[in-house]
């Protein structure tokens, strides 16, 4: 419960920065989605019905503070964790560089599908459009402010001791 309390106040910190300091100096497709790496995190970390519950409410917060349709962000951000929790097993998790690959997926596959849904809802071609201008850079905005978090906060997401160095990437050090 007090890892849950953390998420909240960690998702809390990220919407606030993501929904109001972000849009004052970030155009629209660099902005980063700083609650799609709480998922990722909680997929890999934390027990399945508790974190699949956090998630739900992280995607709720999405949702209030976006404007879009109701659930939107909850289902595409509920699809992002099944897939991560299912990858996880087969993958080692404990790898930087895998954690970026896979946050990277993530980014693709949630705007895919929040694209999906959309355009039910609005234009096909405006929809698409949109999401082909604006996905590379956010996800590319996304994976960097991810690894400036593995920077500065190693242990919250590296569990093993000789792996808290995620700048070993760099130096060819994938394991």
């Amino acid at each position: 419960m007090n890892r849950c309390l953390l998420y909240l106040v960690a998702a809390g910190v990220f919407l606030l920065l993501q929904s109001t300091f972000s849009p004052l100096f970030l155009e629209a497709r660099w902005r980063p989605n700083l609650m799609l790496i709480l998922v990722v995190l909680l997929a890999l970390r934390e027990r399945p019905v508790p974190a699949m519950l956090t998630v739900m409410l992280l995607g709720a917060f999405l949702d209030s503070m976006s404007g879009t349709t109701i659930g939107l962000h909850v289902a595409a951000c509920l699809v992002v964790f099944i897939l991560i929790r299912l990858l996880a097993d087969k993958l080692n998790v404990e790898s930087p560089a895998l954690l970026m690959l896979m946050l990277i997926g993530a980014n693709v596959v949630h705007g895919l599908l929040v694209a999906f849904i959309m355009t039910t809802y609005a234009d096909l071609a405006t929809i698409l459009y949109l999401l082909a201008t604006n996905l590379a850079q956010q996800t590319l905005s996304t994976l960097l402010v991810f690894f400036l978090l593995l920077i500065f906060f190693p242990r919250w997401f590296l569990k093993g001791s000789g792996r808290s160095d995620p700048t070993r990437i760099f130096r060819g050090d994938l394991s």
